[in-house]
């Protein structure tokens, strides 16, 4: 596993729980909730078929942690943050919502939430 990028410096405890722990949970099955940001962490790692992918993992301060490899949900999420850090603020929360791309697949993606 290599982590790629972080919210913040993560300790070892942190680090594991955005990454290794078996309560994360999918971020597919949180579409319509608002998740607070505590801290993310953005790695690669490789699956069961052997597979390099890059997951982003976002922990809540109540210390949920929800995970995707959605290449959508991840270029919005960077997106989101790179606006907001360059007017200096950081994104508190995010919405996931769920889309149908124009070929009938189903997508999960997430917007600002306030």
């Amino acid at each position: 596993m290599k982590i790629v990028k972080t919210s913040k410096e993560l300790s070892t405890q942190e680090r594991y729980f955005l990454t290794m722990a078996p309560g994360v949970q999918k971020m597919k099955d949180a579409v319509t909730q608002t998740i607070e940001v505590a801290a993310f962490c953005l790695y690669e790692d490789v699956n069961s078929k052997d597979e390099q992918q890059t997951i982003l993992s976002i922990s809540t301060p109540e210390n949920e942690v929800f995970a995707t490899n959605s290449p959508t949900f991840i270029e919005d999420f960077f997106k989101m943050q790179d606006l907001f850090n360059e007017c200096g603020e950081t994104v508190k929360a995010v919405k996931v919502i769920s889309g149908t791309s124009k070929a009938g697949r189903e997508f999960i993606t997430c917007v600002y939430a306030n």
